[in-house]
């Protein structure tokens, strides 16, 4: 079964690692790995993209917002804002759409504060949601201090993945920006890897030292939901044990039905 040929990919990798996988069309599901919750990364970027978008849905967040860009506002690492002039007006649009497609920490950061975490934790735990859990903003020293961390469970991002395939996660409207979005992730170095010219993927990723996170949908000729977290690993040698899979997962979902 195609589990076994993932866990001889996997083989004897030092850290933590899960695996879960969902054919759309059949319904067989998996999970393999030592870990079911891992430190969130950026996949942090999605679960906050959920909120934004059913606050706008529900008309308490328009769109059309604007932020002004301060100096304050700006993080190291990934995106793009942090290299703009200050003064710069951002509609609530453009923070989510950069957050997303270039993976952007600033943004994150800006539309947390204004979304709010208590609302999109409530909007997780509506959801069934228990251990994917956003508890601080990025680079908040304070907080990395007291060792508190955003959270995802693996299983619970799988179940987040067919939610929005069938158009049901917060609503239709919803469910398909979110595809839209995820599909337009321009950081396509795991899951997409050997395939992204073939197929459309819609996905988010996690980077951090020792942490990299990739979940999505393949949507190939038997769509299928691929979920991979990795924690406390060496990079270079989970990535390409990640590329090969989602690969082994391509092969067999076309291979089916």
């Amino acid at each position: 079964m195609l589990n076994k040929i993932i866990l001889e990919r996997i083989g004897k990798l030092s850290g933590k690692i899960g695996i879960y996988y969902k054919d759309l069309n059949s319904g067989y599901s998996f999970y393999e790995g030592n870990a079911e919750t891992f430190s969130a990364a950026g996949l942090s970027k999605l679960l906050l993209l959920i909120e934004t978008l059913k606050q706008i849905d529900e008309g308490t967040m328009p769109a059309d917002a604007t932020h002004v860009l301060k100096k304050q506002d700006k993080v190291p690492s990934i995106g793009a804002l942090s290299s703009l002039h200050e003064g710069i007006e951002l509609t609530i649009e453009d923070l989510y759409r950069v957050m997303i497609s270039v993976g952007d920490n600033t943004a994150f950061n800006i539309l947390l504060e204004k979304v709010g975490i208590e609302p999109l934790n409530e909007t997780l735990k509506n959801l069934g949601y228990e251990q994917s859990q956003i508890r601080r903003a990025f680079f908040d020293q304070s907080a990395i201090k007291k060792g508190i961390e955003n959270t995802v469970s693996i299983t619970e991002l799988g179940d987040l993945f067919e939610r929005i395939y069938l158009g049901q996660l917060i609503s239709k409207k919803v469910s398909s920006s979110l595809l839209e979005l995820l599909k337009n992730q321009q950081r396509d170095y795991i899951i997409p890897y050997h395939f992204s010219e073939l197929v459309s993927v819609a996905h988010q990723m996690g980077e951090d030292d020792g942490l990299r996170h990739d979940c999505g949908i393949v949507f190939c000729k038997n769509p299928f939901i691929i979920c991979m977290c990795s924690e406390e690993v060496d990079v270079r040698a989970v990535q390409d044990i990640m590329r090969d899979i989602a690969m082994i997962c391509m092969h067999y979902s076309n291979k089916v039905n």
